[in-house]
């Protein structure tokens, strides 16, 4: 791979990478055939990675963890998801939300809920953003304060009363620390009038629904939840009031999670049609002597290859380019997506019928490509974001 990874990099890769083959990939396809999807969250395979440090990677050194940069958990991502999404991206998103709290939260606050992390092997994380009625619109700078998140957060004393409903949000229902972003300035809009909470799973008022049914992503659950009265301490306001959608940006723009779930899938769908056509014999040879099937399989890894090479130069700019721009992590998103459809089309063609059979992983990994299409807002909306910062410096 032509990036300067360390040796201490790769070889959290490669502990990774064993991981994932001898314990998630022999049950990830029962699991993933599970009809009730609120029994598809991989809790016994989070908690035997927890023990071996994966959960905990992105927490600062002096909490517990290993104070992973972003090059280090997009490797690890990306190495995952090669083999299984949706177990990698569990821990992803608990390396997201501890990333939130390193670097927004007060001394108090990682004392809490760092500790509180670090300490038990079963607690995962949620951002819960997302409503019935609001999603990819919330990453557009609208000036109607009627638009966008409408969970409220009312002030009362020294606490915040939260009421409102979310769903299609990451691990709700298994998670123990939820970001619960919520309005406290209905006068403004959204970007100005939204707050980050820390909230505990199983705070009073707050009540878990339906676990969504989802195509693909299953070890990756998403559900809703609802809020009432919920009680939330002043002090576990994360980052600064109102300045929610500031707290969200310090994740987002140091993030290539979705660049690293996409071309993870992709390597590991490429993978197994090249070893497919070395083996696979028509017209008196391997398919692999075919010119057709020989494009298709450089056109394959000519688009994973230029997607993964902007990844890495998404990670490189975040640390070293004062001026990066987060436009650069949409491009990373959208174009990623359209490398995953090129993939899939492609797949299809080379593998024929069996690329559609459950009995071979390449069913459950096109699944799993076309469902997170959205994640991290959807593509239009993305490129919309983007071409409001296109006087912006790049």
């Amino acid at each position: 791979m032509q990036y300067p990874f360390t040796d201490d990099q790769l070889a959290l890769a490669e502990r990774i990478r064993t991981f994932m083959e001898q314990e998630v990939a022999p049950v990830a396809s029962e699991i993933d055939a599970r009809p009730d999807p609120g029994e598809c969250y991989p809790k016994d395979l989070i908690n035997k990675a927890s023990k071996l440090g994966f959960r905990t990677i992105a927490v600062p050194k002096e909490y517990g963890g290993m104070d992973a940069d972003i090059t280090t958990k997009t490797l690890a991502l990306w190495t995952g998801a090669q083999i299984e999404i949706g177990t990698i991206k569990c821990l992803s998103q608990c390396w997201k939300v501890s990333t939130a709290i390193a670097k927004c939260g007060t001394e108090g606050q990682k004392e809490k809920w760092l500790k509180m992390f670090v300490e038990d092997d079963d607690c995962v994380c949620s951002i819960v953003m997302t409503e019935p009625d609001h999603g990819s619109n919330n990453l557009l700078r609208q000036s109607d304060p009627s638009l966008g998140i409408g969970t409220t957060a009312v002030k009362d004393g020294d606490y915040y009363v939260i009421n409102g409903v979310k769903h299609f949000n990451s691990l709700v229902g298994f998670s123990k620390i939820y970001l619960l972003f919520a309005r406290t300035d209905p006068h403004v809009p959204v970007y100005k009038g939204t707050t980050c909470f820390l909230v505990h799973g199983d705070q009073p008022g707050v009540k878990h629904g339906r676990v969504h049914d989802k195509m693909g992503y299953r070890l990756y659950p998403t559900a809703e939840s609802f809020y009432e009265d919920v009680r939330v301490h002043k002090d576990d306001i994360l980052g600064e009031l109102n300045g929610g959608f500031e707290t969200f940006a310090t994740v987002f723009r140091g993030s290539a999670e979705l660049p690293g779930c996409n071309t993870g899938i992709c390597r590991g769908i490429f993978n197994f049609c090249r070893e497919h056509a070395k083996r696979r014999i028509q017209g008196g040879k391997p398919i692999i002597e075919h010119q057709n099937v020989q494009s298709m399989l450089a056109k394959m890894l000519m688009d994973i290859e230029v997607a993964e090479q902007f990844m890495w130069r998404i990670c490189w700019g975040v640390v070293n380019d004062p001026t990066f721009t987060p436009r650069f992590t949409r491009y990373g998103k959208v174009f990623s997506d359209k490398v995953a459809l090129r993939t899939i089309g492609r797949t299809t063609d080379i593998l024929g019928g069996i690329g559609i059979l459950r009995d071979f992983p390449i069913e459950k990994m096109m699944r799993d490509l076309l469902t997170f299409l959205h994640g991290d807002g959807t593509d239009s909306l993305n490129l919309l974001r983007a071409a409001q910062t296109l006087d912006e410096p790049a």
